[in-house]
């Protein structure tokens, strides 16, 4: 519907997007269950070669809905 199973599209995610993301993530903090059986969470630090930054992703969501706008009448 949208087109993201064309095949241009999915080539450059396969080829492109997933391994620049991958790479990113590899300099990004992530969380891991602790081993210890409480079940919280455990922050890693990512392991970075000298003058290599930190990546802290910042995402923006822009969805729109339009739920019940514009209604003329109810029931």
């Amino acid at each position: 519907m949208d087109g993201h199973e064309r095949e241009d599209v999915k080539k450059y995610r396969q080829e492109v997007f997933l391994p620049a993301m991958a790479e990113y993530e590899r300099r990004m903090v992530h969380y891991e269950v602790d081993a210890g059986g409480s079940g919280g969470l455990k922050r890693v630090e990512p392991t970075l070669a000298p003058n290599e930054k930190k990546v802290i992703a910042l995402f923006h969501d822009e969805s729109c809905f339009h739920a019940n706008e514009y209604k003329r009448s109810s029931w």
